[in-house]
């Protein structure tokens, strides 16, 4: 149970030594690592068939046509459509931002601590509706927000299944659990680190929610030019 910023960092300190690492918070205990499409009400529809549909309508809305399904399904995720990405980070404060900043603010935080060996090839692999088991998915430059937050997917062949089910017996999944005490302050700690709304969300929208955080928690009130 992570109680203080020493503690998180010893923590995360035995993930330096392997780049396989990836990091998923969770702002709610009880959260599956599951894709959206694999949850409820999503979980009985065609994802195959929604995402052509989807790929069909948001023609009108791209101006540079993505050269793969697989850019088309990372665009999808970024605008919300319920897919089999699922979101991670190769920066594990980013995932704590994510699990200390959402959720149920009186229960315990996670960050899932995934060894991922297994990378899906765009160039290799035509489509992701043909992949067996998960494993990680980069996205290029199509969606700026990711890389700015270290992002990374991991996809899922079946995404009704958890990552736990499909993981390869050579991976590892470990969790990290952020007491509920402990979740305004980190959140306020990693402000310090430069880790908060608008660098996680690189746009005016994630600047004006991040001074409004800033209000409504009195930060820097002393020093406004620290803002």
């Amino acid at each position: 149970m992570i109680t203080n910023f020493n503690e998180l960092h010893q923590a995360l300190a035995k993930y330096k030594s392997n780049s396989a690492w990836v990091f998923r918070g969770h702002g709610h205990p009880d959260w599956e690592l599951k894709p959206k499409v694999g949850r409820k009400p999503y979980s009985n529809s065609s994802e195959e068939v929604i995402f052509k549909a989807w790929k069909r309508r948001a023609n009108e809305f791209i101006r540079e046509q993505p050269k793969s399904d697989w850019e088309w399904l990372a665009i999808a995720q970024h605008h919300g459509l319920a897919t089999k990405l699922l979101d991670w980070s190769y920066n594990p404060l980013v995932a704590a931002f994510f699990a200390v900043s959402g959720g149920d603010e009186e229960l315990d935080a996670k960050i899932f601590c995934y060894k991922c060996m297994w990378e899906f090839n765009p160039e290799k692999v035509v489509s992701p509706f043909e992949i067996n088991g998960a494993g990680k998915f980069k996205p290029t430059g199509v969606v700026p927000r990711i890389i700015r937050q270290g992002g990374v997917f991991t996809v899922s062949s079946d995404p009704n299944k958890s990552i736990e089910e499909l993981m390869r017996d050579n991976e590892e999944l470990e969790v990290i659990t952020i007491s509920k005490a402990y979740r305004k302050t980190l959140l306020e700690e990693l402000n310090f680190y430069g880790i908060n709304t608008s660098s996680i969300y690189p746009d005016l929208d994630g600047l004006s929610s991040h001074m409004n955080w800033i209000v409504e928690n009195n930060i820097y009130s002393l020093a406004p030019e620290k803002i």
